[in-house]
């Protein structure tokens, strides 16, 4: 909430980088959804959370972007087309990143949410560089 975050209900603050808490955070999820062996991750140029997978013994499954004006934005209804193919039950968690370099607009964070809350798909939102741009901690 000091960073800007006031919408936050839950949130985990790790003192690590940002692929080792990736990595933990998918090693806890792999204990709620033990048959779940895939990540749904919608492309960013950064190697982090694609290792981080990686490192937890899951699959990548990665959604290419949509060319927004000049921008690289979540393909939203490319990630519900990817879903649906394999199946909630297989996929462990859909891991965005809230912000990234550019061309990499901001993640639409909240669509993505939603989608992941239909499905009760969870969640994990990689907020690494995220934390200090004020329009992704408005959310």
């Amino acid at each position: 909430r000091r960073a800007g975050g006031t919408g936050v209900s839950e949130t985990v603050t790790l003192p690590l980088a940002t692929g080792m808490s990736v990595t933990l955070l998918l090693i806890a999820l792999r204990q709620m959804r033990p048959g779940a062996t895939l990540v749904l991750w919608p492309r960013i140029d950064q190697k982090s959370c694609l290792k981080a997978i990686r490192a937890a013994g899951l699959t990548p499954v990665p959604v290419e972007n949509v060319l927004e004006g000049d921008e690289l934005r979540t393909d939203v209804p490319a990630l519900a087309a990817r879903l649906a193919e394999v199946g909630a039950s297989n996929v462990l968690c859909v891991l965005s990143t809230t912000s990234c370099f550019a061309p990499r607009g901001i993640e639409k964070l909240l669509e993505v949410a939603r989608l992941c809350a239909g499905a009760d798909v969870p969640h994990l939102a990689n907020n690494a560089y995220g934390v200090q741009c004020a329009a992704c901690m408005k959310a």
